[in-house]
């Protein structure tokens, strides 16, 4: 079983078409794509379109995700920035196009072989808003698996692509396909395939395009947070390092 996961696209198109422009080489069996595929971007519509389109594509449903389709932005939240955002991200879908984000998994498990498992959730198990960044240590991953014992979980969130080795078990951070804080601007996708008998190997991609072009997209938009996408884009770095989400 050979996969493709991308992630964490933020309504962000070129870099998107960019990444699946290099996953139809490798002839995959699924494209899993581990959430915040909206809000963050000027392109919400396109990229809902472009996923749908996609024959084997897996979407699950990311934080952001959820905040536009529950309207969390209309009620007391902890990140009340992102309400603007939230609001005209809904507006710039159609019903049908929230719909289908009202219809996706939270999290998914693949079996390829019985005792195999490969659990993809989009922050950390059962929180969307949780996250597993690579600065952590050993220890601190175990106790945000919370119990989760699968082989391999992978996941988005993080905004910077690893594959990492915590005891028995392998880690695989999907993300971003679009917007990434890990000095690298490049959009990124992992190629993982399951050889057997426990045996999975990994690899991580990163793409080229013209991000010029995108960046200045999100400095015109309607997006509030515009500018400073902007800035990640054009740097691979988050807009206030000092006070990094995750």
């Amino acid at each position: 079983m050979k996969l493709a996961f991308y992630s964490d696209i933020h309504a962000q198109l070129a870099p998107l078409d960019a990444v699946l422009a290099e996953v139809d080489k490798h002839d995959v069996h699924w494209e899993i794509v581990p959430g915040d595929h909206v809000m963050g971007g000027p392109e919400p519509g396109e990229v809902v379109d472009r996923l749908r389109s996609r024959k084997n594509c897996l979407p699950i449903l990311g934080n952001f995700d959820r905040w536009v389709i529950d309207h969390v932005d209309e009620g007391e939240n902890d990140f009340p920035a992102r309400n603007d955002s939230s609001r005209l991200t809904r507006e710039h879908l159609s019903e049908d196009q929230l719909d289908w984000l009202r219809g996706l998994p939270r999290e998914m498990t693949l079996t390829p072989e019985p005792g195999h498992d490969l659990r993809i959730f989009h922050g950390s198990p059962g929180n969307d808003e949780g996250a597993l960044p690579l600065r952590l240590t050993d220890d601190e991953i175990i106790e945000r698996l919370a119990g989760e014992k699968s082989e391999v979980v992978a996941f988005g969130q993080c905004h910077g692509p690893y594959i990492r080795q915590v005891g028995n078990q392998t880690l695989v951070c999907a993300a971003s396909a679009a917007v990434n804080w890990d000095g690298d601007n490049r959009p990124a996708y992992v190629l993982l395939e399951y050889q057997g008998g426990g045996n999975w190997e990994g690899e991580i991609h990163r793409v080229e395009y013209d991000f010029e072009e995108q960046a200045r997209k999100n400095e015109e938009s309607w997006d509030p947070g515009g500018d400073k996408q902007a800035h990640t884009i054009r740097t691979g770095e988050f807009w206030n390092p000092a006070h990094m989400p995750h």
